[in-house]
């Protein structure tokens, strides 16, 4: 009797010892899942240039806080990258932060190649910056001149801004020769022509010269503004 007890607890033991081996072995299973799932790191599948790309696709559709979003993320996988900074400073310029976009818009000038033709952009809107915030003007004009220096191909876009600086300079006959050769070199472009024009009116409305005026006006109408 004695003995058959004995065998009844040794079978008792070793069903507890199965039982708790079993019972840890799927604990430690699901540990180890949890912990695989855990310890997963998805990394960022897009490269630089696609969170820049997509940053400028958010900014044309006014979606600017995306657009920042993409630009810092760009940045963050190259701290060099100067159209990372450039869409950066644009958020800024379009906010009304001119501060802000005045040291991105130096920033991407910093981290481009002296004589690199998108310097021409990078001068450009500094100098909008310059003109918005009624900086130095001479400066500005400084700035839209070396723009039109190193990226002759946009020549319409620096010229109409050299424009809108001699006006606020009252340098009206630069400010006139300025904006009707931005005009002359503009492309077909609906956006550019209006803007053109459009300081082209002011101009002539600070002159008061009546006769341009009407001509301007016209064109604008016929532009659909």
């Amino acid at each position: 009797m004695y003995k058959n007890r004995m065998r009844m607890g040794l079978r008792l033991k070793s069903g507890l010892r199965n039982f708790s081996t079993s019972t840890l072995a799927c604990l430690f299973s699901i540990l180890w899942g949890c912990a695989g799932h855990q310890i997963i790191i998805t990394k960022d599948p897009l490269s630089v240039e696609e969170h820049i790309k997509l940053g400028q696709a958010y900014e044309i559709k006014g979606e600017l806080e995306l657009a920042l979003q993409e630009y810092e993320k760009g940045l963050e996988k190259d701290n060099t990258n100067c159209m990372g900074y450039f869409g950066i400073g644009n958020i800024y310029y379009k906010k009304g932060n001119l501060s802000d976009a005045e040291t991105f818009y130096k920033k991407a000038i910093e981290y481009t190649d002296a004589d690199d033709p998108r310097n021409g952009l990078f001068y450009n809107n500094l100098s909008w910056v310059y003109i918005e915030g009624n900086k130095d003007l001479k400066q500005a004009e400084t700035f839209a001149q070396r723009a039109l220096s190193l990226d002759p191909s946009m020549s319409f876009v620096y010229l109409d801004t050299l424009g809108v600086v001699y006006t606020r300079l009252n340098e009206f006959e630069k400010a006139e020769e300025a904006l009707l050769s931005a005009l002359k070199n503009a492309p077909d472009d609906k956006d550019a022509l209006i803007q053109i024009n459009t300081h082209l009116f002011e101009l002539y409305e600070i002159t008061g010269n009546r006769n341009k005026l009407n001509e301007v006006s016209q064109r604008l109408q016929g532009l659909g503004k």
